[in-house]
């Protein structure tokens, strides 16, 4: 697959209904047996459709190989509570299809973000259990800073991690 073109850009409506499919696909891929089956059959693409439709579309990346969406990522600007820290963004969501990953992919996506931020400050939420996430996000330069948090009615942990020294 190295041969193929990797475009990162902002989503349009026209890749809405691709974003969701991917949305839906990676979280089954990521999640199934991990998290309570519930929530894994509640993120549907018509759910996932719904979801992005309310996303401004400057805070969406959308990665593309050979025209294809396999991945995307999003961003808040400033974070959503819980994280509190002054200037600073949120890393909302960043997501490659299992086939696609090791390409890449989520170094670009995340490097979009970083690049359409106007804070260079940002901070994101990683299940607990999602060694492979937390092992990209130390090597793309973040680290945890101790923060927890239980989403789901309790159904998962996250951990909060940070590019930046949280005690500055």
């Amino acid at each position: 697959m190295s041969s193929h073109s990797i475009v990162v850009r902002h989503i349009t409506p026209a890749d809405f209904e691709a974003k969701a499919r991917v949305h839906s696909q990676t979280w089954h891929e990521t999640y199934q047996g991990k998290l309570p089956q519930w929530l894994v059959d509640k993120i549907t693409p018509e759910f996932a459709f719904e979801v992005t439709k309310r996303h401004d579309p400057a805070s969406v990346f959308v990665a593309l190989v050979d025209d294809e969406v396999v991945g995307y990522a999003e961003f808040a600007n400033p974070a959503r509570e819980p994280s509190d820290y002054p200037n600073c963004a949120e890393l909302g969501a960043i997501y490659v299809l299992n086939r696609c990953q090791g390409l890449g992919i989520g170094r670009k996506l995340a490097q979009a973000v970083f690049d359409a931020l106007p804070t260079k400050r940002v901070v994101l939420w990683v299940l607990e259990f999602n060694d492979k996430a937390q092992g990209f996000y130390r090597h793309i330069g973040f680290h945890p800073t101790g923060q927890v948090q239980t989403e789901d009615g309790g159904a998962s942990k996250e951990l909060e991690y940070a590019n930046f020294d949280v005690s500055e």
